[in-house]
């Protein structure tokens, strides 16, 4: 595997003796390898020297290191999500700056990726830590992958590499940093592991105690509750009204059972009501939290169907492409069916970090006649595009100039004859023409009216087509700086 950008995000609390030493492993592998990368140090709060490190390590490798500080420890799984946010790279690696994780094993993360997974993570078969921790870290992983049914030996282990769209789809909190494949595994992704060579500890101490396995139980009953009960909890609270209400029946007959006192049957009756009675409020939250699942699934069901394959309908393909196409799904023409040209509708992708601008965009493009799908980042683009697409309407800051660009050239590297129109608030004719020397086809200026977007995403849609027929091109006109109407 070759990605375009590797990034490393490296969490760490009070490790100032292996920073250094770490930097300069990972930076001679990717040397090794030819690769570009970024190294994103997060610093949860140490009390050490380890900030000073960091600064001095961004300070001279200005292009590969990143530095965040947090002003409190806030946890593994913060210091995770926001490398994760900074991270730009198609390949996204995770390691403790311990150096017990050692960096040769890059090359076999990648090549395990490769052969198709999201996620691939290390497992320290033979671990350099006292029992009284191991012992207790075996135990909750067997658990674990048998509850949420993600089979990996090693949960706990913080070397793992993931594709860069898995990191900008999963939301860490608490600490939730251990259940990553597991969170992963709701939203589709596939795991699978690789056994690491495992370093005993040089610098500093261990930052884990009893209270993490007391966490990580709790942590996995929920990770369980999503990944069965999220869509449907219904199924849950009803289950436990239902047990109530059958024990409350159970307590009715025997209170009616002859032969029984007076004094137990009364108190055998009135336990039957209470378990009765107690059966209703669960029933009304999961009634509640179905409402509030439809109102969610209403509003996430285009994201999550990437695309559907019309079947033979008596409504005429044509007629059922066209309804599929009008509730924001990519439609494809189904096996050996026949679709008639008309039925074909351009593909655009619309990349921007403003969510309400994308919104407004994607609106006015499918209400012009287009299919459209939405992005908002670069990663996120990179991964969105797909030989359907023929148009990307790309903003030039994602949420900087250097994200917008840095898309610009890998869709125009890996995508030659995809058609580009960037959108962009600089009105500066020179970055204009960069961006076309870049492989842009167009230039739009925020603020604009829709019909000049329009116009732009049709003519780059003939632009593209243009080797399947012949098509009348409009001539490209100056950047038009008119208010957008969305």
């Amino acid at each position: 595997m070759n990605p375009e950008l590797i990034s490393f995000v490296i969490p760490l609390k009070d490790e100032e003796g292996s920073l250094r030493e770490l930097f300069a492993r990972i930076s001679a592998e990717m040397e090794t390898l030819g690769q570009d990368y970024e190294i994103i140090f997060i610093d949860d709060g140490s009390t050490d020297g380890s900030w000073g490190v960091v600064q001095e390590l961004a300070g001279k490798h200005p292009t590969v290191v990143t530095a965040c500080r947090f002003r409190r420890n806030s946890g593994k799984a913060q210091a995770l999500a926001a490398g994760f946010q900074a991270a730009r790279g198609d390949v996204v690696f995770t390691l403790d700056a311990d150096l017990q994780d050692d960096p040769k094993e890059i090359p076999r993360f990648l090549a395990k990726l490769a052969e198709g997974y999201d996620i691939v993570s290390g497992w320290k078969r033979k671990r350099h830590d006292p029992w009284h921790k191991v012992l207790p870290s075996r135990v909750f992983n067997k658990m674990l992958s048998t509850l949420v049914g993600v089979s990996l030996h090693d949960h706990n282990c913080g070397f793992k590499c993931y594709r860069g769209e898995v990191v900008k789809n999963i939301a860490l909190y608490g600490e939730m940093h251990r259940m990553i494949p597991s969170l992963a595994s709701i939203k589709g992704f596939r795991s699978t592991e690789i056994e690491v060579e495992h370093h005993a500890r040089v610098h500093g101490v261990s930052k884990y105690g009893v209270k993490r396995f007391l966490r990580g139980f709790m942590d996995m009953q929920t990770v369980y509750f999503l990944k069965n009960f999220r869509e449907r909890p219904l199924h849950f609270m009803g289950g436990i009204a239902i047990s109530l209400l059958l024990l409350g029946g159970l307590c009715t007959l025997a209170a009616l059972f002859p032969g029984l006192g007076a004094p137990l049957a009364q108190r055998l009756a009135g336990l039957a009501s209470l378990l009765m009675s107690s059966s209703m409020p669960f029933l009304a939250i999961g009634f509640l939290a179905e409402l509030m699942v439809h109102g969610w699934e209403e509003k996430s069901r285009r994201a999550r169907i990437a695309e559907v394959i019309p079947g033979r309908s008596t409504l005429g393909a044509p007629r059922v492409a066209a309804t599929l196409a009008g509730s924001g799904l990519r439609v494809l023409p189904a096996p050996n069916a026949i679709v008639e040209p008309q039925a074909a509708m351009p593909h655009v992708l619309v990349v921007d970090d403003d969510a309400r601008l994308r919104e407004a965009l994607t609106l006015t493009l499918q209400a012009a006649g287009f299919t459209v799908r939405e992005a908002a980042d670069a990663p996120g683009a990179l991964a969105a595009v797909n030989d359907h697409t023929q148009v990307v309407l790309l903003d030039m800051n994602l949420p900087t100039q250097r994200d917008g660009l840095m898309a610009l050239k890998r869709l125009h590297k890996s995508h030659g004859g995809l058609k580009i129109v960037m959108i962009s608030g600089q009105q500066e004719i020179q970055t204009a023409i960069e961006t076309m020397k870049m492989g842009a086809c167009d230039y739009v200026v925020k603020p604009f009216e829709t019909e000049r977007l329009v116009r732009a995403v049709k003519r780059a849609v003939a632009l593209q087509q243009i080797t399947d027929g012949d098509f009348e091109i409009e001539p490209l006109r100056a950047p038009d700086r008119s208010v957008v109407n969305a």
